[in-house]
């Protein structure tokens, strides 16, 4: 049997992908860019390398997240989403669907001017003030900046305005956020992979919390009940067959009515 510290502990990820080989031109630059947690900002969950060459939305296509999965399930997923660097939208507005999440904030920017001035102003007050000024030195960061919005398909990560090791804002899903941060840049070499199609490069992946089937203990759950009136915990989780053994006759007729949903990780 395999141990709690093997399930839960982080993997490190050497990633493949089976696609033609392309070449790599040189001078290349590589990212090592980390994404945390929507919920725990201080939780890398992922790290890739990506090419200076590459666009974000190369970035965003394999950035996992358990909302856009949940919402594929659903079938109600929305393509639309945001990274905010610096002072710049980058919207992905790649397929027809997709909306301009910035529009809004732009639209409050212009309308309630006043008001994001003082949201500004407290944002930029007390701690964070100063840990701008040890950075930034006597620049100004009084002003609320001059946002702009682009297309994230439209440029390459070399041409984005960054700083390393500053926290950026990836949204996703309406309201998903993730913080993510370049680490490091540096020249590509010899010892790298040196196929363009294997890149953004996945390098560490934390292994989800799963729960187990609460009947069995053996298997992971794949299905979640709330307020489940023969269960034993709310919520109460099964694994597929431990469900339908519990809650479906022999003819697949249901026992009972209940509230079950898909279950896929913490």
């Amino acid at each position: 049997m395999r141990s709690l510290r093997f399930i839960t502990s982080p993997v490190k990820v050497k990633s493949l992908k089976s696609r033609e080989h392309v070449p790599i031109f040189y001078p290349e630059v590589v990212l090592c860019v980390e994404i945390y947690h929507k919920k725990n900002s201080s939780l890398k969950t992922q790290e890739f390398l990506v090419l200076g060459s590459q666009t974000l939305d190369e970035l965003r296509d394999n950035i996992y997240c358990l909302t856009d999965k949940l919402m594929e399930t659903a079938g109600q997923s929305d393509p639309s989403g945001y990274f905010l660097i610096e002072d710049t939208f980058y919207n992905d507005l790649r397929n027809s669907p997709s909306i301009d999440y910035s529009k809004p904030i732009f639209d409050w920017l212009k309308n309630a001017k006043n008001e994001a001035a003082e949201k500004w102003e407290y944002i930029m007050s007390g701690e964070l003030k100063k840990k701008q000024k040890e950075l930034l030195g006597d620049l100004d960061i009084a002003n609320l900046p001059s946002f702009k919005a682009v297309h994230m398909h439209k440029l390459d990560l070399l041409t984005c305005d960054f700083r390393l090791g500053a926290g950026y804002l990836y949204c996703t899903q309406g309201n998903c956020k993730h913080i993510i941060v370049i680490r490091d840049v540096r020249m590509i070499h010899s010892e790298d992979v040196q196929n363009q199609s294997d890149y953004p490069l996945l390098t560490f992946q934390l292994r989800p919390r799963q729960q187990k089937c609460s009947v069995c203990k053996i298997y992971h759950a794949t299905k979640m009940t709330v307020d489940d009136k023969w269960s034993p915990k709310n919520p109460c989780y099964f694994c597929i067959k431990c469900y339908f053994l519990l809650h479906y006759k022999e003819d697949n007729s249901l026992l009972y009515p209940h509230a079950v949903f898909d279950y896929f990780h913490e």
